[in-house]
């Protein structure tokens, strides 16, 4: 049980979305999935700085791990659940939902649900989508989940971006809908940040290695103040700034190789803030707490 005193600290979850350089959604198209194997793998030398960067401020986090990445690292999953980290589900191959159906999502999801439970000795409760890719035009994708057993989603970025984002979505944690008959599965937004009319993205990714810290620092000030848990995300090659140069466009070029010589010394400055850093896991009572308090959404009733 978390003291009161222990209450009055922000609530913190750092998230790591496990996957290789090649796999993500800017390489689409241009590195083919049957060429991956052909990309030497840094995943698992990334991995070991941010295992080491944990370990040294004593910080759980909760690692959404690619089954593709199980696949050809078998040795990774259970070695970051003997570290006391959660191990939860990033899907198999790094599809967006907008190229799958329901039929091939539930696929994708046992298979990657089934491995990571045998690699780590942990039952998966939690799924993030490549892309933030839960949107009103993939809002079957609440049903799946919640009928193959898992217990949250970190999905649904409430942002305006022209790949995903809902922005009407709540900034706490909530329950969710599909649609209006649909099952209800509880949804852990990533971290924003309110300026005016908008809201910005500042839980991390590209926006961390291309903006100033100055706004996730503003983020995390802004959530504390306002009582709300600060869920920020992250991958291993964000941190790798000797990774292949892959054929991207010029756009995709300056997204994924901007930023990563600084990345390291930026996490750990914002690591090393005193919070109550957990894994969505442990923290599970307290953002059923702050659903509870707010109606359900229904993605559907947003297209």
């Amino acid at each position: 049980m978390v003291s009161n005193r222990a209450k009055t600290k922000p609530l913190r979850c750092v998230t790591i979305d496990v996957e290789e350089y090649f796999h993500i959604e800017a390489a689409y198209g241009t590195v083919k999935r049957e060429e991956w194997g052909e990309w030497p793998s840094r995943v698992e030398q990334n991995m070991d700085l941010l295992l080491e960067m944990l370990d040294k401020h004593q910080h759980k986090a909760t690692f959404f791990v690619l089954g593709d990445v199980a696949k050809r690292q078998p040795n990774l999953v259970k070695r970051v659940a003997d570290a006391g980290h959660e191990i939860a589900s990033h899907g198999t191959n790094h599809d967006r939902l907008h190229r799958l159906d329901a039929d091939s999502f539930r696929e994708d999801l046992i298979a990657s649900k089934q491995l990571l439970e045998e690699q780590s000795g942990q039952q998966v409760i939690g799924y993030r989508a490549p892309s933030f890719s839960v949107v009103p035009q993939t809002s079957w994708a609440i049903d799946v989940l919640a009928n193959c057993g898992f217990e949250y989603d970190a999905s649904i970025f409430p942002v305006r971006h022209p790949a995903y984002g809902v922005p009407t979505a709540p900034e706490k944690p909530f329950s969710v809908q599909g649609s209006p008959d649909g099952a209800k599965m509880l949804e852990v937004p990533p971290l924003t940040y309110t300026m005016g009319s908008k809201k910005l993205p500042v839980a991390g990714g590209g926006y961390f290695r291309l903006f100033p810290l100055l706004f996730m620092k503003r983020g995390l000030k802004q959530a504390a103040a306002a009582n709300r848990p600060a869920i920020l995300y992250f991958h291993p090659w964000e941190f790798d700034p000797g990774m292949p140069r892959m054929p991207l466009s010029r756009v995709g070029m300056i997204r994924t190789y901007t930023g990563l010589k600084s990345a390291a010394a930026k996490l750990d400055r914002i690591l090393s803030q005193d919070a109550r850093w957990m894994t969505m896991r442990d923290a599970m009572s307290e953002f059923k707490e702050f659903a509870d308090q707010s109606d359900v959404f229904c993605l559907k009733s947003e297209i």
